[in-house]
């Protein structure tokens, strides 16, 4: 029977030590765990050597068969515990710091150290002959490498995805016609996570063998692709200078690299037109692109191009006065009836500017004057510290100064021609006897600028009571204009 002398029932101990602490330890705490498990290896080591129980070479066999037994079980063990010690130290001195979230590269090589252990251990510890079991082995392999030829494909092609690492953890990538976030990727295959939460696993052999489109790569620069399918008949001139400016308008939009606006394909039926530009990071690009849409349409129209259904048939085509359509898009204006916004069409003064020229600007005689952005782009300024800021940019259908012409309400900003701009103005004497002889129109005006505060609140001031309650910021607003205007009711 094995007693405490021989050292069996000491290793045994031992073992169960490191098993339990191993299993409770806060798992938090990768270095103690990983220092309190060498300390065990060390000691189970030293009880091994001490008392004859040699895992490096065959032991006589013992008249006892159960102490035996517990010291071949000890020694083997003790590969064990030595396989899965050095395992842990490779994976953080030899591989990179980016596989460590990866567990293809910890499978393979934990897989190869725990089979060097084993065979060793037969060797030393059962006395087996190696010679046949390797060859035994071999033939079992290529058994079960036919049976498994698909997941071997998977593993091997995900050998290769880690190597070459077309992505990491956290990265928005498409594979193939599948697009999301990689949360996982692991011997087998890679998991997506997409825009509608679902996980999509795909096969590493499948990933290997289709194109990998790596969102996040550059890091400070995130491609976006615009394409708009025009009518033949417009002069491509035209339409690539409306959506160039339309790109400038897009505040996203990187200067450098610089967008590209090109014809993509022309057709019998259409020509379609593509805007290629950057932005900085990838939560902008779904953003950008539905800004850009927005901004090539109204830029389209600035230059008298209507989109239009290509497959259907154009049938007599309304023609709309471009003054009365940039009347419409002004907040304050939208419940004005027919006659009223031919009457302030009337009123309108044109005006161009060229790049750098001042539109707006408060400390202006002329800050008190409505301006409504007819072709071209502008951008919107406040100061800040010892400069300016950018806060906005201003395209076709944009206006400034609604708070000006209705209330004498001066914006802090500074608006300046970017690109050749046309702009029609709005004076305030063109709209005092619209309010005077309608006061409904008024109270309207009114309730659609505060309504539109939040949005511009960076081109409209506040009570100077800072009161944020609708009610009186709208009674605020109300007795501003009677003032200005110098109405009686």
């Amino acid at each position: 029977m094995p007693t405490l002398t021989d050292g069996v029932l000491l290793g045994i101990g031992i073992l169960l030590v490191d098993f339990l602490a191993w299993r409770l330890m806060n798992r938090k705490s990768e270095q103690t765990r990983l220092a309190f498990r060498a300390l065990m290896f060390a000691l189970s080591t030293y009880v091994l050597f001490a008392f004859g129980m040699n895992p490096l070479r065959a032991a006589p066999r013992l008249a006892e068969p159960l102490r035996h037994l517990l010291a071949q079980v000890l020694e083997l063990v003790w590969w064990l515990q030595g396989a899965r010690l050095v395992t842990i130290m490779l994976d953080r001195i030899v591989l990179p710091e980016a596989w460590h979230k990866e567990r293809l590269f910890q499978d393979v090589l934990g897989a190869l150290v725990y089979l060097a252990a084993a065979v060793a251990a037969i060797a030393l510890v059962l006395e087996l002959p190696v010679r046949g079991l390797l060859t035994a082995s071999g033939a079992l392999a290529i058994v079960l490498g036919l049976a498994i030829q698909s997941t071997l494909n998977d593993v091997f092609s995900g050998i290769v995805l880690n190597a070459t690492q077309p992505f990491r953890l956290g990265d928005w990538v498409t594979i193939g016609e599948v697009e999301g976030k990689v949360i996982e990727s692991n011997w087998r295959a890679t998991s997506l996570l997409n825009g509608q939460g679902n996980v999509v696993v795909i096969p590493n052999s499948v990933a290997a063998r289709t194109n990998i489109v790596n969102a996040n790569e550059p890091l400070d620069t995130h491609g976006i692709s615009v394409v708009m399918p025009v009518e033949p008949s417009i002069r491509p001139a035209i339409v690539l200078d409306a959506l160039n400016q339309a790109a400038v308008s897009c505040i996203d939009v990187l200067v450098q690299p610089a967008p590209l606006v090109s014809v993509k394909r022309a057709t019998n039926d259409s020509i379609k037109y593509e805007i290629v530009c950057y932005v900085s990071s990838l939560d902008k690009k779904v953003a950008a692109r539905n800004a850009l849409f927005d901004l090539a349409h109204r830029h389209l129209n600035s230059h008298g191009v209507v989109l239009r259904p290509l497959s259907v048939p154009q049938i007599g085509a309304q023609s709309v006065d471009e003054a009365q359509r940039l009347l419409r898009s002004v907040a304050i204006f939208r419940t004005l009836s027919d006659a009223d916004i031919t009457a302030l069409t009337g009123q309108l003064a044109h005006q161009t500017y060229e790049p750098g020229e001042i539109i707006y600007a408060a400390s202006s005689v002329e800050s008190r004057a409505l301006y409504i952005i007819a072709h071209g782009v502008a951008n919107v300024t406040v100061p800040k510290d010892a400069g300016e800021i950018e806060v906005r940019r201003l395209a076709p259908g944009d206006s400034v100064g609604q708070s000006g012409i209705l209330a004498g309400v001066q914006s802090n900003v500074t608006v300046k021609a970017i690109t050749r701009t046309s702009v029609y103005r709005l004076d305030k004497d063109a709209l005092t006897p619209l309010l005077a002889k309608r006061p409904e129109v008024m109270k309207e005006m009114c309730r659609l600028l505060s309504e539109h505060r939040a949005s511009d609140q960076n081109l409209l001031a506040t009570p100077s009571n800072g009161s944020n309650d609708s009610n009186s910021f709208l009674d605020w607003l109300r007795e501003g204009v009677r003032r200005f205007h110098e109405l009686t009711f």
